[in-house]
């Protein structure tokens, strides 16, 4: 069963246009992402992604490229497991 879940990236605060759309290639490329977004908020990159190992391992991965300040990763729970949590 796949893992699904949606990271949320702040960009270092040295990264400009160029290398912005550089960071938004480079984790297009990656297999385990459905799609990569820029934002305008708290964050500058959303993805959605899906692995069939682990989330924080795929999330670690992307952390350790030099353009990340900060990732948040968000699992998404399936309607069951929700129901579970408020019972």
């Amino acid at each position: 069963m796949a893992l699904r879940a949606y990271l949320l990236i702040k960009l270092s605060d040295q990264v400009g246009r160029d290398e912005a759309q550089r960071a938004l290639r480079q984790v297009e490329a990656m297999p385990e992402v459905d799609f990569a977004d820029p934002t305008v908020g708290g964050y500058d990159l959303v993805l959605m992604v899906e692995t069939a190992d682990s989330v924080g391992a795929l999330a670690d991965q992307v952390a350790k490229f030099p353009w990340v300040r900060t990732l948040e990763v968000l699992k998404i729970a399936s309607s069951f497991e929700r129901h579970r949590a408020a019972a």
